[in-house]
């Protein structure tokens, strides 16, 4: 990330190949004997909490950027961390499904 000031205005400039770095560096999958380890990276670019509501806009590791909702059931006892990890965990399932879908559309493809 640099920062640059023009005038009053402070410009931040992101470095693309730096946050795909980051992404893939988190994904990881792992085996150690018997036990095998997943992890997936996920980059938060907005939350929006609209009581019970939360909107969490995330780019993935190919660089999409998707967004996914999560309603918090209990209003009265509304907990941001709780909705906010309903909503990540939301994300990363749909990123597993989305790397399932790629999968098996190469493999088809694959066997023609």
């Amino acid at each position: 990330m640099a920062k640059y000031k023009v005038g009053d205005e402070l410009i931040i400039v992101n470095d693309p190949t730096k946050e795909a770095q980051k992404l893939k560096d988190l994904s990881t999958l792992t085996v150690d004997g018997d036990y095998a380890q997943f992890c997936w990276g996920l980059k938060i670019v907005d939350v929006e909490y609209d009581k019970p509501n939360v909107t969490l806009t995330y780019k993935s590791v190919d660089g999409t950027i998707n967004k996914v909702f999560a309603v918090c059931n209990d209003i009265e006892n509304f907990d941001q961390q709780m909705v906010l990890e309903k909503a990540l965990l939301k994300a990363f399932q749909n990123e597993i499904i989305n790397v399932s879908v790629i999968k098996n559309t190469l493999n088809k493809n694959k066997n023609k």
